[in-house]
């Protein structure tokens, strides 16, 4: 985690999936930003899962490895990974966001015909595709994630100008923006930092603890800060 700054709110979260769910344009990656908010995976991790991966029944996910872009021998394509630690494999149960994500992405899927037709590293049948039947790539999901928000301002700025207000732009933001957002929300839910550590996949419980305290500081900051928004003139008690 780079920043604390690189969460987006609740309400910029809520704003940002009911922009893309509305969009003709950018509706087909609803499924996927679903997933990675509500499962916090790593981009690398999203891009490498298999329906053999997805336990719809007992609403699980099992991340066992992920996907990584790079050169090799034969140039430039994606390699079948290990996750960086042990602690990376895990099975993260689905909420429900993430469940219904799933279904959608299978409905499109087979809508749209994009069908994986690679296998690699022994791994094949990926959710996540390009129309070309290849999984995306990282660099993919962070230019649509960009133009998503591009989308968004534009939108936004008009919107404001016509109600004659300052906009409230959405910040620019990248794959990893989306699963820091889903380590903030589990957080803000009081989830206990040792669940957060396994769901993020975290080795170093420091690096979990670090977002944990940063958002139970600040709501503790909020907390007292209200305290402070009593009216400017106290009532006479009659």
């Amino acid at each position: 985690f780079r920043s604390e700054k690189e969460a987006l709110t609740l309400e910029q979260q809520e704003k940002l999936l009911k922009f893309v769910e509305q969009s003709n344009v950018y509706k087909p990656h609803l499924p996927m930003m679903q997933v990675m908010f509500g499962a916090c995976l790593r981009v690398s991790e999203t891009i490498g899962l298999t329906w053999s991966d997805v336990d719809m029944k007992n609403r699980e996910i099992h991340v066992g490895g992920q996907l990584v872009y790079y050169e090799g021998d034969e140039g430039y394509c994606f390699h079948d990974s290990e996750t960086k630690t042990d602690a990376g494999i895990r099975d993260i149960p689905m909420t429900q966001m993430v469940y219904d994500a799933f279904r959608k992405q299978r409905e499109l899927n087979l809508m749209l015909g994009l069908q994986s037709n690679v296998e690699i590293g022994g791994r094949s049948g990926f959710i996540f595709n390009t129309k070309h039947g290849r999984p995306i790539m990282p660099a993919g999901v962070n230019s649509f994630l960009k133009n998503i928000v591009n989308a968004y301002n534009k939108k936004e700025s008009k919107l404001a100008e016509e109600e004659k207000r300052e906009p409230e732009l959405m910040p620019p933001i990248s794959s990893h923006t989306l699963r820091h957002t889903g380590c903030t929300r589990l957080g803000e839910n009081n989830v206990n930092p040792k669940v957060m550590q396994y769901v993020m996949g975290h080795s170093d419980a420091q690096i979990t603890m670090n977002v944990y305290n940063h958002i139970a500081e600040k709501s503790h900051v909020e907390n007292e800060m209200s305290k402070m928004n009593l009216p400017e003139t106290v009532p006479a008690v009659v």
